[in-house]
């Protein structure tokens, strides 16, 4: 997700520097992925899955709730809050749901019309495929489609 998110913002030649102060117990210096993991925390798109001791839990999976969060941030900064939603589009994300805001404005700029129609849903604990995630990133930053 980190390297989606970055290089989806950044362009595809985009490479973060290395980190050099480990600050998530479970992300050590050497990680495959820590200078991608420690780029998106340091560009305030992330503050990771706990605290005390802070974590990334880079092995988890990520739902598409929690990835509305991370797309928003990455397009918009990391002090964007969206606005509170005024009436409930997807049958199973009320309007008190956590995640309510980030996916009424994914849908609001249409970065998503949903997971399934009849009732119209977003099936925000879901996880994210790879594919939907690829959808997600050309809509939120305007990639070009490649033939």
């Amino acid at each position: 997700m980190a390297v989606f998110l970055l290089k989806g913002a950044h362009g595809v030649d985009f490479v973060p520097p290395a980190p050099t102060q480990q600050t998530f117990a479970d992300v050590p210096l050497n990680h495959p992925f820590a200078p991608w993991i420690y780029q998106l925390a340091a560009e305030g798109i992330t503050g990771g899955c706990a605290l005390n001791p802070a974590r990334y839990c880079p092995d988890d999976s990520v739902t598409r709730g929690q990835m509305a969060v991370f797309l928003l941030k990455a397009e918009h900064g990391p002090g964007f809050v969206p606005p509170t939603p005024t009436q409930q589009t997807f049958a199973d994300v009320p309007l008190n749901h956590p995640f309510a805001p980030w996916i009424y404005q994914l849908a609001v700029e249409g970065i998503t019309g949903g997971c399934a129609v009849n009732p119209l849903r977003y099936c925000p604990d879901a996880g994210i495929t790879r594919g939907q995630m690829a959808v997600f990133l050309v809509r939120t930053f305007n990639l070009p489609l490649q033939p």
